[in-house]
């Protein structure tokens, strides 16, 4: 994608946020602002809301009659909307619409060294090292809160530069640009994960695994294995998940390697091998309890946050507990005490959302109809802010489910509009 054709979606989707409207809300104020004509012709809700949601995700261009209403409804003039951006080249270091927490960290002057060293003009440098990093850290926090499409947008731009800098960077600065530069492909193959383009997130990981080997970080390796592993997951193919994660297991300590059990053990539920699920579910929970935070790296962060690995207990458990209530209550218990103690940042991200989505699998395998009906709701929230389709589409299919189960519970019924 041009930097031309990810800014207008990013900056279609900050103004929506400044304003704090919905998809919907969007949808509903085009219709008030088109003329008769225009509004005959613009398609049911339901498909305005898809197609605003592809035009905030660069998945294709709105034409002139929405240029004219996205400026009618959010008050601006057009070209101001979807002209050219002058400061482009220094604003792709920045999501559009969201000031980034850099204060003290990211000065203007590391803003134009970053410009200015992929221009050529000036070599990479420590202090391109330090921006660079400091950059990708608060990028990682705000994907917690406005969710991995958006921040894809732009990290899909910064990528060729961050790949001009390694082939220029030479001598004493190239190990520490090449390690943030494996940082930042991790990253994008996360985010494209989220997003659910496999093939994307695949080629951004064996980047990232390639940096790592030219530098002999063992741990980023590991993070490469395990994310594979968890892409083998999100596409149906367990087998590839349980080697990958045995993998990543070789190559990383502390919370890391924690985590990696408990994606094992999660392989084995879902085949269906419960004794070696449980086993390795008592390893993690053992692992987790000895691992040393300090051994984290930046990117693990959030393996640190009170409640994360109960979460993870919780999943284990809702494969184990589809065939046994005693497990499936233990997942309920897991996952519902895990999200109360996520800070309220992350209890809103996409990600949590995911968890959220299993904690409805759980209520609903314990036939609890009202309490999985409001985690659906709750996810769906979270999608809607974060504009996750990805885990639109997985409530979609929970909610079919239930459908099938209990056709007339209001609690069930109640929940289509929240689902569009």
């Amino acid at each position: 994608m041009s930097a031309d054709n990810a800014r207008i979606p990013a900056r279609l989707r900050a103004e929506r946020k400044k304003r704090r409207m919905t998809v919907q809300a969007v949808a509903e104020a085009f219709r008030d602002h088109a003329t008769e004509r225009d509004r005959q012709r613009l398609p049911k809700l339901k498909d305005l809301c898809r197609t605003i949601r592809g035009h905030e995700a660069g998945e294709h261009p709105p034409g002139p009659r929405y240029r004219m209403l996205y400026a009618a409804v959010y008050g601006m003039p057009e070209d101001d909307l979807f002209g050219e951006d002058r400061n482009a080249q220094a604003s792709l270091w920045r999501v559009s619409g969201v000031e980034l927490e850099l204060t003290g960290r990211l000065t203007l002057d590391d803003e134009n060294r970053l410009v200015q060293a992929t221009r050529r003009t000036t070599r990479p440098d420590s202090r391109v090292v330090e921006s660079l990093a400091a950059i990708l850290a608060e990028q990682r926090r705000l994907e917690d809160a406005v969710g991995s499409a958006p921040v894809l947008q732009v990290v899909r731009m910064q990528l060729p530069m961050v790949r001009q800098l390694v082939a220029e960077a030479r001598g004493p600065v190239r190990p520490k640009l090449v390690d943030v530069a494996a940082q930042w492909a991790q990253f994008s193959g996360w985010l494209n994960i989220a997003v659910g383009d496999a093939s994307a997130a695949r080629m951004s990981l064996d980047r990232a695994a390639e940096h790592a080997e030219e530098i002999g970080d063992a741990a980023m390796v590991g993070t490469v294995l395990s994310w594979k592993a968890y892409l083998a997951e999100r596409i149906g193919q367990i087998g590839p998940m349980v080697g990958m994660a045995q993998a990543a297991q070789r190559n990383r300590i502390g919370p890391g390697h924690a985590y990696d059990l408990f994606l094992e053990a999660r392989g084995h539920a879902l085949a269906g091998e419960t004794r070696e699920a449980e086993r390795l579910l008592g390893e993690a929970q053992t692992a987790v309890t000895d691992a040393e935070p300090a051994s984290a790296r930046p990117w693990e962060y959030y393996y640190l946050e009170p409640g994360f690995f109960a979460l993870e207990a919780g999943v284990t458990n809702v494969y184990l507990g589809r065939n046994d209530p005693k497990r499936n209550a233990q997942a309920v218990e897991h996952l519902t005490g895990g999200l109360a103690e996520l800070p309220t940042e992350m209890r809103n991200a996409e990600w949590a959302g995911e968890y959220i989505a299993h904690q409805a699998v759980a209520h609903f395998q314990a036939s609890e109809a009202e309490a999985a009906g409001a985690a659906v709701l709750e996810a769906a929230r979270i999608a809607h802010a974060t504009s996750s389709e990805s885990l639109l589409r997985r409530l979609r299919g929970i909610h079919s489910r239930m459908s099938q189960k209990w056709p007339t519970d209001s609690a069930v019924t109640v929940l289509l509009d929240a689902l569009r």
